[in-house]
């Protein structure tokens, strides 16, 4: 009975060691696994993959501060933040962008969304 129980206990630590060495090649290997692309201190895309973009009225990559106050609840304040946002992040790529802007939050977002166009050059 005493080598059944010593089999026994061979063959799970051989069970354990296989399985943690398993672990470990899963952790080396990347089978199956997608890199993550980085996203810069800003909170904004690092990458950005041929999406269509929004088309509105108001391209807010090109227009200056006193342009963007045609927006809805855009005064001249909020539209200098969104340019020095622009001259510091680059370009918006996606109406979310947006949100980095202090001043611009989710309600202000989806009143503005409709207007907004994201093209990098003038339309």
């Amino acid at each position: 009975m005493k080598r059944v129980g010593d089999a026994v206990r061979s063959g799970l630590g051989w069970l354990l060691l296989a399985a943690c060495l398993l672990l470990l090649l899963g952790q080396a290997l990347p089978v199956g696994r997608t890199e993550q692309p980085a996203v810069p201190a800003t909170g904004r895309s690092a990458t950005v993959e041929a999406i269509p973009l929004p088309q509105g009225e108001i391209c807010v990559n090109t227009l200056d501060a006193e342009a963007l106050t045609a927006l809805p609840g855009i005064g001249p304040v909020l539209a200098q933040a969104i340019a020095s946002e622009r001259q510091q992040g680059g370009p918006f790529h996606y109406p979310e962008d947006l949100l980095a802007v202090r001043g611009i939050g989710q309600g202000k977002l989806e009143d503005i969304r409709h207007m907004l166009d994201l093209r990098e050059e003038e339309p």
